[in-house]
């Protein structure tokens, strides 16, 4: 092994202390921009069914702030179970745990609380029932659990709906087309929303419960943001990273275990729809976006984990201090006025 991978591997692979260290950098990550700059003003005029009634409680930034931080650290510490429980990086590692702390305090908007986080939260969570259901000839309890953990996704960001027929293809991906697993995922979303019509019906606001729906109708095309030749440059590296590391991954997942290899390729399938659905829904929400990064870094931390080429560590090391970059163009703004 090449003395630069193995600093690598030791540094932020294989670290004893790096779980500890990744959660205070990226604790000091977010105080810094919130003491910085505040918390952005992000207009949000989806609609939904759990999260309106308590978004009061997050209206101080200070409780913002600390909920998303909490909710960074609870998504972080569900990829790394998923990837420890089942054994999907074959080595030790700890990037599924500081890949998506680094990832999601690089910018102001991650700041905020809001229901997309409670919705990626329980997406996540659906991965579970997903993968106890590898290559199980009658799986159709884990297809109603996942079901269910979407339905009540999509009660905190409606939008999380789509991913139900999206989550089909990852169900037949790891144990071909079951049609009672099929009536099983079908008939958890319908519990899920036949109880919440019941609610709204007695409390006479069948309105209310249909209000939602209409947000799916609500296509907006994207602005072209205004930023910084060196902001532009920054996306297109970050951009130009992703889809170089989700390249280069093929090759080693497709040497691996079959379970890997599986979820594996549903995450890319997932992340390719996700980021066209953000785009047809651009002025509408941020869940997509936000959803796509955290499996994106969780895809990361499996090719870092698992490569032994030093030209991969150069490019990671490239891009590292990128995105610090990037992060840096956020925390001190005058150094871009000045570029």
């Amino acid at each position: 092994m090449h003395p630069v991978v193995r600093s690598f591997r030791a540094a932020f692979v294989e670290g004893r202390f790096v779980p500890l260290l990744a959660a205070f950098g990226m604790t000091g990550m977010r105080l810094a921009l919130f003491h910085t700059g505040g918390l952005p003003r992000i207009a949000s005029i989806g609609d939904n069914y759990v999260w309106e009634p308590v978004a009061h409680l997050f209206t101080r930034p200070q409780v913002s702030l600390v909920a998303s931080t909490l909710s960074v650290f609870f998504i972080a510490w569900i990829l790394s179970l998923l990837n420890n429980r089942f054994n999907l990086i074959r080595s030790r590692s700890h990037l599924p745990f500081t890949a998506p702390l680094f990832l999601l305090s690089l910018h102001p908007y991650f700041l905020v609380m809001s229901g997309d986080y409670m919705a990626v939260i329980f997406v996540l969570l659906a991965f579970f029932p997903l993968l106890e259901s590898y290559q199980k000839p009658d799986s159709y309890l884990c297809s109603f659990r996942a079901s269910i953990l979407v339905a009540v996704a999509s009660l905190f960001q409606i939008y999380a709906l789509v991913l139900l027929p999206l989550w089909w293809v990852g169900e037949r991906s790891m144990r071909g087309s079951q049609s009672r697993s099929f009536a099983s995922s079908l008939f958890g979303l319908f519990l899920v929303y036949v109880t919440l019509f019941s609610i709204y019906w007695l409390l006479d606001d069948i309105p209310r419960f249909v209000r939602p729906f209409l947000q799916f109708v609500s296509f907006s095309a994207p602005e072209i943001p205004r930023f910084s030749v060196l902001e532009w440059g920054g996306v297109l590296f970050v951009a130009l990273f992703f889809i170089s590391n989700m390249v280069l991954s093929i090759k080693i997942y497709s040497r691996d275990k079959a379970l890997t290899l599986s979820l594996m390729q549903f995450m890319v399938f997932l992340i390719v729809f996700l980021l066209l659905l953000q785009i047809v829904y651009w002025k509408e929400t941020f869940f997509f976006l936000l959803l796509s990064l955290t499996l994106a870094s969780y895809l990361n931390a499996y090719f870092y984990s698992r490569t032994i080429l030093r030209n991969h560590i150069y490019v990671g090391y490239g891009m590292l201090s990128l995105m610090l970059l990037l992060y840096l163009s956020h925390l001190l703004p005058s150094m871009i006025s000045l570029l």
